[in-house]
Parts: C-alpha cells; structure tokens; sequence
C-alpha cells in the first residue's frame, strides 16, 4: 500500500510539471536589453514628397526654401514663412523666418516665427514690405551663436540689388535678433540664391553664391565669428552661369554642388557639379534627377516641378542623404509643397530618383 502510495505520488508529480511545460512553453527569461544612447533611432514614420505636409497640430507646414540644421539630438527646420492670399509677383509675401523642430525628420513642432519682419518701423531693413528669402542658420561654437543668412531686398528696392542679411540667436528656436546686412559677391549688386558650407574639422564657414551682376557662381570664406565675408568671392570654375536653387555637401573627399537653371518662378533641369577642393575647379555631372512625379506627371526634365534648396547629411548615419525641393505655385504660396528624397552616394556620385513614398528603411536597400 505504501509503495503505491509513493507511485501515485510520483505520477502526479510528473503529470504536473508535464502540464505545466505544455500550458507555458514560452516562459523562457531574456538577457536585458541595453540601449545605445549614442545612437538616434529614427521611427518609420513616411516622407510623402509633393503631398501637403502638416506639423504635429495639424497645421500646414509654411517653411518655404529651407535650410536643417541639426543640434543637440534635434533637427531644426527654417523656412520662408508664406502670408495667407500673398503674391510673389507683389513682393511682400514674407513675415519671416519659420522654424520647426523635429527628432524623425517626419514629425515636426511649431516654434513659429523665430525671425520676424518689422510691422513697426518703415525704414528699418526688415519692414514689412521687404523680401526675406532662402534662410539657412550654422552654430558658430567660438562664439556659442545661432547665425541665421538669407536674401533680403529692402522695401520698395529693385530685383537687381540684393542684399545678405545676417541675424544671430542664442538658442536655435530664437529669437533672432537682425544684425546687418552686406552685398556679397564683391560686387554693388550683391548676389541671388545661396549654400552655406560650413567645414566639420576646421570650423571655416563659405558662402556660395551667384554674382548678381553676371550671374557668375562664387564663393568666399567667412570671417571666424561668420558675420562678414573674410576673403574676396571669386568664380567657382566650371559652374555654369546663371545657376541657381544652391544646396551643397561633403562626402568622402569629394564636394557635391546641387542647382537648377534660370526660369523665373517655372521649373527647369538639375544641374549638378562636383570637386575634390571646395576651390575648385569643378566638373558637370548633367543631371542627377531621374524618374517621374507620380502626382503630377512632371519627369525628371523639369525636378518634378521643383526647384532645390538643401541637401540634407542625416546625423551620425553613413552615406544617408536627402534632397530638399520646392515647388513654386507664385500666385498662392503658401500652399507650396516640398519634396524630399532621399539618396546615397556610389562611386563619387549621387542619383536623385522619384519615390512616391519612403521611410529611413530605404537606406537599408539601396
């Protein structure tokens, strides 16, 4: 009796724990996870280029010819801010410069206008009535400032004098405070459309731009605090004249020049250019762009109805670009969409295709 007792008692035992194995087969304990708090992890959140794009309160997105610039874990984006019913055939269609924020370069905060034109004082440079256009911002570590560069005609001022206007800020949502102005490209004129490239080593700062009175593409290195220009601006050899829409990086010895053609507010071909010294002389790529914008049947001929203004190196990853555009609707701009697209560079050179739709997945790919 008392060894069947034992028996029975075993056979529950085992019965039991064979229960228990089939019911909880996934109890299994993982290692911890550890995170690496030196790398960003971007959520797959999708870019739709050409579609209305809306900040994280629901807003249109009024951040026209932009520039990034990356800070302290943040993407910072600054734009043309676009007033309501404007007309860029009447000029004052700026209010300032916008700026949005945003970790995932898909999701962005408003900050509002971090740069505004001056409603109060009819001769200031800034008054409402000039023509504010193509801000780009740097952060100068000498002098721990947010520096801010864009186009600015005065009130009233003809298209043939353009001047660059400089505003500074302590932090990179603002406010700027406007500082001055100068005509760059060593000229009377001043200079049109901009790139800013600011050397990752060095610290040294060049201004890139096209030569008001013969359309001649030049450069000139700033001074260390960026405020003015250091050096004469001389000619970008081998840049076709009249290039406009200037974006530019940096990639493993080799300088990627971005730009468009003259047609007023009409798109036009990319034109793209490369060096190995940032003085030149520099060599026609023709046209990186290749494909069709599926929105609105526009191929690669004419950007897919853009126009660029930025070339964007994603923070602390490896040959990941992406290609800033516009698209001008002159009557109404404000609703003016971007396109953004992303690419790589192979064998010193870059391809822009169109992509209906893309995450930072596409990196992984391609």
């Amino acid at each position: 009796m008392y060894s069947k007792r034992i028996t029975y008692s075993l056979f529950l035992i085992i019965f039991t724990l064979t229960l228990f194995q089939c019911k909880y087969p996934e109890l299994i304990i993982d290692p911890p996870i550890t995170i690496d708090s030196t790398k960003q992890v971007i959520p797959l959140t999708p870019i739709y280029p050409y579609k209305d794009w809306f900040d994280s309160s629901g807003k249109i997105i009024n951040a026209h010819s932009a520039g990034i610039l990356y800070d302290n874990g943040y993407y910072y984006w600054y734009g043309e801010d676009k007033i309501l019913g404007s007309a860029e055939n009447r000029g004052y269609t700026g209010a300032g410069m916008h700026c949005y924020r945003s970790k995932d370069l898909a999701n962005w905060k408003d900050f509002g206008i971090v740069l505004p034109v001056d409603y109060n004082n009819a001769s200031s440079d800034m008054a409402f009535g000039c023509i504010f256009q193509r801000p780009k911002v740097v952060f100068n570590k000498s002098t721990q400032k947010y520096v801010a560069f864009y186009k600015l005609y005065l009130k009233g001022s003809s298209y043939d004098y353009c001047y660059t206007g400089v505003a500074t800020a302590t932090a990179p949502t603002g406010p700027f405070t406007y500082d001055h102005k100068f005509f760059a490209a060593s000229t009377v004129n001043g200079s049109g459309d901009f790139a800013l490239y600011q050397d990752t080593v060095t610290g040294d700062l060049y201004h890139i731009c096209v030569r008001k009175s013969d359309r001649v593409v030049v450069k000139a290195k700033m001074t260390s605090d960026y405020m003015n220009p250091a050096t004469t601006y001389t000619a970008m050899t081998g840049v076709q004249n009249s290039t406009e829409g200037l974006a530019i990086t940096y990639y493993k010895g080799v300088f990627h020049l971005l730009g468009s053609g003259s047609s007023g507010w009409d798109p036009n071909a990319a034109r793209y250019y490369t060096s190995t010294s940032i003085n030149g002389p520099w060599s026609s790529k023709g046209n990186p762009c290749k494909g069709i914008n599926s929105y609105n049947t526009i191929d690669y001929t004419k950007t897919f109805e853009g126009q660029s203004t930025f070339i964007l190196k994603i923070q602390g990853a490896e040959n990941q670009f992406i290609a800033m555009f516009d698209v001008w609707r002159p009557t109404d701009p404000i609703t003016s969409p971007y396109i953004w697209l992303p690419f790589k560079i192979t064998n010193n050179l870059l391809t822009i295709n169109w992509i209906d739709k893309w995450d930072m997945d596409w990196y992984k790919t391609h």
